[in-house]
């Protein structure tokens, strides 16, 4: 189906502009202005009607795919897709690139917060401190906190940490309401380079079910995730909690060649 429609130039925008073209797009998809089928006009195409950059806009296409609004055919085009499944999964978000939990609920469409945030240090959890190879004197940090999506519950966060990368000092100046990787990219030149992540569905603890707000006989999705740094040591282990009432995630996949 080609697409019918006029976008015009956007309003005065008040974030990036990739953000807003995605935003504007949406909303046509999402009202069924644009049904689903519908094949997009082409980037330069899009960015003409914008009054935009053709960057701006590959950016903004980059940002509903992973929303899983639009798919691209290789050698045919873009096309929208049924946004129905926002009805099963109000924040349904890609796991493929490797992003920050702040980020992913952003370029999902929402807007991310945190609440419950607390700091442990000294804790001594075997597996994660295996997981990142501490010896056995080395303090270790604890991150808890609920992330929110438009206020929904939708992960609960623990990240891992050892002293000997963050210093106690440094640690204390997170609050827990921003991206913990960007954080540690600032204050400590910790940067991710690869991670290893595995997703393992699992029953809650009552202290995971009691932070989301979920029976202990609710399914999660776990993404047990080790970020290694540019050469190629662990610095920092995750475990993200995914409430399956609010969130759902995919994954595009390709053909191999």
């Amino acid at each position: 189906m080609e697409s019918r429609w006029e976008l015009g130039a956007l309003p005065q925008r008040r974030t990036s502009l990739p953000t807003e073209i995605a935003a504007s797009l949406a909303a046509r998809i999402r009202s069924g202005e644009i049904p689903p089928g519908t094949r997009l006009p082409s980037e330069p195409q899009l960015a003409q009607s914008m009054r935009v950059s053709r960057n701006s806009v590959r950016e903004a296409i980059s940002v509903l795919r992973e929303q899983g609004l639009i798919e691209t055919r290789q050698g045919i085009g873009t096309f929208s897709l049924d946004p129905s499944r926002d009805a099963y999964f109000p924040v349904d978000v890609g796991i493929e690139g490797l992003t920050s939990t702040t980020e992913m609920i952003r370029r999902a469409g929402h807007k991310p917060g945190t609440r419950d945030y607390q700091l442990q240090t000294g804790v001594g959890d075997a597996p994660a401190r295996r997981q990142l190879v501490l010896p056995p004197d080395v303090p270790m940090h604890l991150l808890e906190r609920v992330r929110t999506a438009d206020d929904l519950p939708v992960i609960l966060c623990r990240d891992y940490l050892g002293q000997s990368h963050v210093p106690a000092r440094v640690m204390a100046q997170y609050r827990g309401d921003e991206s913990l990787l960007l954080f540690l990219q600032r204050e400590c030149q910790l940067k991710v380079q690869t991670a290893r992540a595995d997703i393992v569905p699992v029953l809650p603890t009552a202290r995971v079910a009691e932070f989301l707000g979920v029976s202990r006989r609710r399914p999660l999705l776990a993404l047990e995730q080790l970020h290694y740094d540019a050469g190629g040591s662990p610095f920092l282990y995750s475990e993200n909690y995914f409430n399956l009432d609010y969130m759902g995630l995919h994954v595009r996949r390709t053909p191999v060649r």
